[in-house]
């Protein structure tokens, strides 16, 4: 009767053997593609929030132009071309300055905290006089036209490694021409 519950034993045993390789391995090449699904989304979101981010700081730009330019309705603050170098022979932070001074004042600080930083990768002496050292966007360009009484300010940016830019355009109305 011993020997029987010995032969028992041993057949549970052999049946109750857990999981083979093979068993593990596909599970784990499963759950591998599972995860690179999961990090693929992620890096996705990553992107888009970074293009997010970066057309919030391009429309805070235009508007604190817009802003600028309501604050000194007589004054002209166009044209200002897509690669013009800021530039401003007064600080009016320092300077007392009149109107036309501060249009140019608004303007080089503008595109300063666009980009103060040329293509040799020096800052612009402007920029430095305003202690402004580092761009607010990528490859941050700005321009104004005005057509009538009706401004448009052009804010562009390199939204990725690859080159590729993205632009917003505001336009805004003047009360008088």
């Amino acid at each position: 009767m011993l020997e029987n519950n010995k032969m028992i034993n041993r057949n549970s045993f052999s049946r109750s053997r857990g999981f083979s390789l093979i068993e593990v391995l596909v599970s784990v090449l499963i759950m591998a593609v599972g995860i690179l699904g999961v990090a693929g989304m992620q890096v996705l979101s990553l992107q888009q929030n970074r293009n997010a981010l970066l057309r919030d700081q391009a429309l805070q730009a235009g508007n604190d132009i817009l802003d600028r330019m309501r604050a000194n309705p007589l004054s002209t603050y166009s044209p200002v071309l897509i690669d013009a170098i800021p530039a401003s022979n007064v600080n009016c932070v320092d300077n007392s300055c009149d109107r036309n001074e501060m249009a140019e004042f608004d303007i080089a600080q503008w595109k300063c905290r666009l980009n103060p930083i040329d293509a040799d990768g020096a800052v612009y002496a402007v920029c430095a006089g305003f202690n402004i050292t580092t761009a607010s966007m990528p490859g941050g360009k700005g321009s104004i036209s005005k057509a009538g009484l009706l401004y448009e300010i052009t804010v562009e940016w390199t939204r990725d490694q690859s080159g590729n830019t993205s632009t917003i355009i505001l336009r805004a109305q003047t009360e008088d021409g």
